[in-house]
């Protein structure tokens, strides 16, 4: 337990896997009372543990100045979990410069600890680049490897084209995605450059795949069932969930593993607030108001345990959600006419928000803080942040981290009123 601006702190820290690694004294605080408000921020991809705390000291401070009559009554929880930020697409660095593959095998190495020899063959693959077909198809399988957590959604689950697909195919598809044209000393045609530039984004979109699973699985098994315990604990306590990027998904999975009867009026879950979420934007939708993406979304079955809005951010700025996530999902559907079809299918939350059947979600813009909006319980609401996050901070994720402002913590406090 520690305190940011008089809001009293905790920390729930998960394993890959969903289990507890630490529970930062959370459920011991709650059955003791006193307790009514629970925000809970998880963090999307990062570089560890001090950045996410970063973002929950700037976000949790925001809040605590907007709720000076309920310090006493609330409380902040910050999750932990073991996710990864890709070299040069930290938005801290205002000029990234092209880190080396053993440097890019460091960086990502300790998101998985069970294949420390793989990490380290793909970064001397990457720094050596061999004009050699059968190395780039030893990459392809070692990269394919790092994603180890199932997928539990198949709109989520277009990226898994690039395991299945054709060496050359995939890495000329990702080629054409990557920020570093393929050329030699000599100005001569050299198509293993491109295909090893291409060789190094498959490296990306599958370490930040594996991160997007691993997600939705910590929040299924993992927080979830936390929330469930200390409502059993302190009935009546209300929760508000908040999540960036991954976290997004981490938190809206946890409605998942909600006890069953957490529904309607029995859900601690009084908001949910998805800060530029890095995932379908089809996961809350039944049916899904594409003809391409059959079936349900992932989790159309668990909005009433939402017993309040259901809120997100999205901005056009967010060109890591925009651009990046669907195109690295593309090779799983190339029959398609038009690209538009393509972006939409295989869409993210960030980008536009909740794609729901009609009649749909109410789009409006977010505010300034004090902002009465009005909101319903149960009703999709779709928060135009064009004007607030749009600060071009990394030339692969754009605005996508440019959320530490009072206007993205804001609706949440006045879903929580």
């Amino acid at each position: 337990m520690t305190d940011i601006a008089g809001l009293t702190y905790y920390e729930l820290d998960f394993n890959a896997d969903g289990t507890l690694s630490s529970d930062g004294g959370l459920p011991a605080a709650v059955q003791a009372g006193g307790i009514q408000d629970v925000y809970v921020l998880s963090h999307g991809w990062n570089n560890g543990v001090d950045s996410a705390r970063s973002l929950y000291q700037a976000m949790f401070t925001l809040l605590a100045g907007m709720i000076p009559d309920k310090l006493g009554s609330s409380c902040a929880v910050g999750i932990i979990w073991p996710s990864l930020l890709f070299p040069n697409d930290d938005p801290a660095t205002a000029q990234p410069i092209p880190s080396t593959g053993q440097q890019i095998s460091a960086a990502i190495a300790p998101a998985f600890p069970a294949q420390q020899q793989n990490v380290a063959t793909l970064g001397q693959l990457l720094d050596q680049r061999p004009q050699d077909a059968a190395a780039l198809e030893q990459f392809h399988t070692l990269a394919s490897g790092l994603v180890t957590t199932l997928p539990l959604a198949p709109e989520d689950s277009g990226q898994a084209a690039a395991i299945t697909g054709d060496t050359a195919a995939v890495f000329g598809n990702a080629a054409a995605m990557s920020k570093t044209p393929g050329s030699n000393a000599e100005g001569l045609p050299n198509p293993f450059s491109g295909l090893w530039n291409g060789a190094e984004e498959v490296l990306r979109s599958m370490s930040y795949y594996e991160m997007k699973n691993r997600a939705g699985v910590i929040g299924q098994s993992g927080l979830g069932p936390m929330l469930g315990k200390l409502a059993a604990a302190a009935p009546g306590i209300r929760v508000h969930l908040m999540g960036h990027s991954f976290g997004a998904r981490l938190v809206s999975y946890s409605l998942s593993g909600l006890p069953q009867a957490a529904t309607g009026a029995n859900s601690p879950v009084k908001t949910l607030h998805l800060i530029q979420g890095a995932f379908s934007h089809f996961a809350f939708a039944a049916p899904v108001p594409d003809p391409l993406v059959l079936g349900p979304g992932a989790l159309s079955a668990f909005i009433h345990n939402v017993n309040g809005p259901l809120l997100c951010t999205f901005s056009a700025a967010d060109r890591a959600v925009g651009w990046w996530y669907p195109a690295a999902s593309m090779l799983a559907h190339q029959d398609t006419e038009a690209a538009a079809d393509l972006t939409y299918q295989w869409g993210g939350m960030g980008h536009d928000g909740y794609q729901q059947p009609s009649p749909g979600g109410i789009q409006i813009p977010l505010a300034a803080q004090g902002t009465e909006y009005g909101f319903q319980p149960g009703l999709f609401y779709l928060l135009d942040s064009n004007a607030v996050i749009k600060a071009d901070q990394s030339q692969f994720s754009g605005a996508h981290s440019d959320i530490r402002h009072p206007e993205v913590v804001w609706p949440v406090v006045d879903a929580s009123r």
